[in-house]
């Protein structure tokens, strides 16, 4: 458990950005696939979804971001009664500094550790989620 804790303390689950949340850059990345799969932008049920969240926990975050101007909320041309959210330029650009941190977070790590430990690291969290997932699930099950 303490080792658990480190990585908290050491920040390790927090954004690479200031000022953002977790929740925030996640659903920032979303859009921008989202997006690429539909020029239109996506929906809130679509964000919804693919977060494993329900809609209204959704809609406060994509509200910040459309606060700040990171994403843009419009109805749908061909749908009226569906409003989709696409990011802005501003947008676009935190999920490209987002993504380059994430990379030399990882990057940093990976010449931390070696090939051979990186892979070794990585081969055990996928148990340790293999293992986590089926607890869950059959913890739904019951």
């Amino acid at each position: 458990m303490e080792v658990f804790n480190r990585f908290r303390r050491a920040g390790w689950h927090k954004p690479p950005l200031e000022g953002v949340k977790p929740s925030e850059v996640k659903v920032l990345f979303i859009i921008r696939r989202g997006s690429r799969d539909n020029p239109r932008g996506v929906t809130i049920s679509a964000i919804s979804s693919m977060m494993e969240v329900t809609s209204p926990t959704v809609t406060p975050l994509v509200r910040s971001l459309e606060k700040r101007g990171l994403v843009v909320r419009y109805t749908d041309e061909e749908d009226r009664r569906a409003v989709r959210i696409k990011l802005t330029e501003q947008g676009e650009d935190m999920t490209h500094k987002a993504q380059e941190a994430y990379t030399r977070r990882f990057t940093g790590l990976i010449n931390y550790l070696g090939e051979e430990k990186s892979g070794q690291l990585a081969e055990l969290l996928e148990q340790v989620y293999e293992y986590l997932d089926q607890q869950h699930r059959s913890r739904q099950d019951q």
